[in-house]
């Protein structure tokens, strides 16, 4: 009995609710007149497109390097006296290629060699201070400030 009184109200709703829709067909692409400036666009386009395929290697390149806001360096000494630091700079710049920094936090001044980006490479180099006499060499983490450094 519930569901027949159920269907009587449902159904009619139902078939009120089935309304046919008229969609809008009276607009017409073409008597926008667009189709001259769009074609030349597209012929501007594949122009480029050809223009860009023929450059091939001829194109010049970009280096684009992340800067990072920290860098692994090897300290290989620290020193609170200031010839002793000048000497194993001198040292360090003799034996590396790498860039070596002196920095000073009171009352020390750190020798530091290298500018990694991660840390397996600044091991490798601490591998070499090893080999080379510098037994006291670590790998650090430091800030990355190329600004301080020129």
């Amino acid at each position: 009995m519930k569901l027949l009184v159920y269907f009587s109200l449902v159904l009619p709703l139902i078939m009120l609710g089935q309304e046919k829709v008229k969609l809008d067909e009276s607009f017409d692409p073409t008597t926008l007149h667009d189709w001259p400036s769009s074609k030349a666009r597209i012929e501007q386009i594949k122009s480029l497109r050809s223009h860009y395929a023929n450059m091939g290697d001829n194109m010049d390149t970009v280096e684009v390097t992340e800067y990072s806001s920290f860098v692994f360096r090897v300290q290989l000494g620290s020193t609170n006296d200031y010839d002793d630091a000048i000497a194993l700079e001198t040292r360090a710049a003799a034996t590396f290629e790498e860039e070596i920094m002196m920095q000073f936090d009171s009352p020390y001044y750190k020798i530091r060699v290298g500018k990694m980006n991660n840390r397996e490479d600044a091991q490798s180099l601490q591998q070499f201070a090893f080999q080379n006499g510098f037994r006291r060499a670590w790998v650090i983490r430091t800030e990355n400030t190329p600004e301080l450094e020129n």
